[in-house]
This record gives C-alpha cells, sequence and structure tokens, in this order.
C-alpha cells in the first residue's frame, strides 16, 4: 500500500509540473492517499474468502401490474445482483416476455455479513432502464438455501411479480487455487 501511495504521488506531483492538472483535485487524492481507504481489488487476489454460485431460473411477472412498461410491448426484461461494496453481476435481456427465463448463473465473493440485492429492470433503448422490482435476501436465507439446495422464491414487490432463484456452493473444480507463478518449475529441455 505504501508503495501505491507513493507512486500516486509522484504521478500527482508530474501532472501539476507538466500542467495537466490544477491542483483542485489533488486535496483530495492526498486525503485518500493518507486515510488509506484505497479498496485496490487486483492487489487482493487470489481471493480465498468464501464463494457462492447465484443462479437466477426465471421472473414471473403479473402482466396488469407492469402492462406500462413498454407502450406498444412487452417488456424486456434483465436481472442485476448487487453483494457487498463491489460485487455486481447482471443477466442477459429477455425480450418481449413477462416470464423471462435467465437460466444465468455467476460465481462471487460471499461476505458472510450482507445479504444479496436484486433488482429487475426493464432495458429501454431511448431513455433510461426502468426499475420493475427489487428484492432482497438475507445471510440466514442465504445459509438456508446453501444447505438445503432448495429455490428460493421471491418477491418484487406487491402484486407486481416473483423470481426463483437458487443459491449454492461452488463445484470443488471451480474453486480458485490461487495465481500461477511467475517463474516456471519445469525443467528445461536440452537440446542434444
Amino acid at each position: 500500500m505504501k508503495v501505491f501511495a507513493s507512486f500516486a504521488l509522484i504521478v500527482a506531483i508530474l501532472a501539476v509540473a507538466l500542467g495537466s492538472c490544477d491542483g483542485r483535485g489533488l486535496g483530495t487524492l492526498f486525503s485518500i492517499i493518507k486515510s488509506n481507504r484505497l479498496n485496490i481489488w487486483w492487489l487482493n487476489r487470489p481471493y480465498n474468502g468464501p464463494e457462492i454460485v447465484v443462479e437466477i431460473i426465471g421472473v414471473d411477472l403479473n402482466q396488469r401490474a407492469n402492462r406500462f412498461l413498454d407502450r406498444w410491448s412487452r417488456p424486456d426484461t434483465f436481472v442485476t445482483i448487487e453483494h457487498g461494496q463491489t460485487e455486481r453481476h447482471s443477466t442477459q435481456v429477455e425480450g418481449n416476455t413477462y416470464q423471462p427465463r435467465f437460466l444465468w448463473k455467476t460465481k462471487m465473493r460471499f461476505y458472510k455479513t450482507m445479504g444479496i440485492r436484486f433488482l429487475v429492470s426493464d432495458a429501454n433503448v431511448l431513455r433510461g432502464d426502468d426499475v420493475v422490482g427489487r428484492a432482497f435476501i438475507d445471510t440466514d436465507r442465504i445459509a438456508d438455501m446453501m444447505r438445503t439446495g432448495e429455490p428460493g422464491l421471491l418477491s418484487l414487490g406487491e402484486n407486481i411479480g416473483i423470481m426463483k432463484i437458487v443459491v449454492t456452493l461452488p463445484a470443488s473444480d471451480l474453486k480458485e487455487k490461487g495465481v500461477l507463478p511467475l517463474t516456471s518449475k519445469v525443467k528445461r529441455l536440452d537440446m542434444p
């Protein structure tokens, strides 16, 4: 961390000296460096903590409650998963249906003190995406789903719809074993 802080300091001084920075943002940069609030996720590799696999089976939307999402067609739905401060994953867009089936899964870090947030949205081309519904599962329900392997039905709001998900532990062959070393341990074959 000290190496990165000194590197950032050198870059900031060079930016001011070369005239590409007027110095107004340097106070913020220095306060972040001094407080060590930098969350540099690529320096924390490999991640050896617990991991989970979240699978989104599908969403069943109430047609009457969601008929105004798209004017002349049915909604184009996708789901965004948020867990912790940095984990954010999105499914593909399933178009023109009130019952999208995603059959989508992702492996992600699992923070034992934080739940998982789901945001179901309608994808729009010309304007921003519309929020259809939200769901949340806490750590106790996540633990129950991992233990039993049963799928969970989450309500997206009163009379909006439901979402079916499965939370499991990753298979043993999907667990990260660490990064490859920089030097190879394979002996070189000598040419005769």
